[in-house]
């Protein structure tokens, strides 16, 4: 979960809560603000290996720690087998990713980049993560490249914290 307190409405905005104070942020706002840290990846399996059969295709990833160059995503977006995988920002700026840890139980696996590769003084802005906020029933909206569209919202409802992990 975000670490900004951010509560979706109905009417396009979002509440904020900030040094106890509730302010209105428009989703555009929000959008602007987390545009350069949600990638789209470009995944390429080179060939089947493993049960997984050779195959393209794109997911999100998020900036998590900028200095170091790590993102976020999901664990089948990572493979066992020989693959390439590529960081598409905003400014339509593309890094080649490093596989660097999955999980083998949670849904989650980190990539890493090299910031010194980026160009033109583009430095991305890190999503701090704050899973200690979030709670069943929790309604969220969340930004992504869903079917490789750049930052499409999608909003949802936490059902459970403690589900079962995935079965890969």
């Amino acid at each position: 979960m975000p670490s900004d307190d951010t509560q979706p409405s109905d009417s396009g905005s979002a509440t904020a809560s900030t040094n106890g104070k509730k302010a209105d942020i428009r989703w555009d706002t929000l959008q602007d603000r987390l545009r350069s840290s949600v990638v789209s990846i470009s995944i390429c399996h080179t060939f089947h290996f493993d049960h997984e059969e050779a195959y393209r295709s794109n997911a999100t990833g998020f900036v998590v720690d900028a200095e170091q160059g790590i993102i976020l995503s999901n664990r089948h977006v990572m493979a066992t087998g020989p693959s390439f995988h590529k960081a598409t920002f905003f400014n339509d700026m593309e890094l080649f990713l490093q596989p660097t840890y999955y999980d083998p139980i949670h849904d989650f696996a980190f990539f890493r980049y090299d910031p010194a590769d980026l160009k033109n003084s583009f430095v991305p802005k890190e999503i701090k993560l704050a899973p200690e906020k979030a709670r069943s029933g929790m309604e969220f909206r969340i930004v992504g490249n869903n079917s490789n569209e750049k930052m499409s919202v999608h909003q949802g409802e936490l059902s459970q914290l403690d589900r079962n992990a995935p079965n890969y």
